[in-house]
């Protein structure tokens, strides 16, 4: 049987920097945005990513995007 997705579902997340520990080495911090439309191309969520990181006082480390979906048998 061939499976197929059901409810996908994507989120945004930015790592942010802020802080860091007693050698140097940058702390990170995440900044999640739930429903995120799944049917956007990776370069829309990376535009929507960096137009959310100008709006940070944090400097950004990182643009993530992860998709979850329902697998089902068809």
């Amino acid at each position: 049987m061939a499976a197929t997705k059901s409810e996908a579902a994507a989120k945004l997340i930015l790592k942010v920097e802020t802080g860091q520990t007693s050698t140097g080495v940058p702390i990170y911090s995440s900044r999640t945005f739930a429903n995120i439309n799944p049917a956007l191309t990776d370069d829309d969520v990376l535009a929507i990513g960096s137009a959310l990181a100008g709006l940070q006082s944090r400097s950004l480390g990182s643009i993530h995007r992860q998709d979850t979906a329902k697998l089902v048998e068809a």
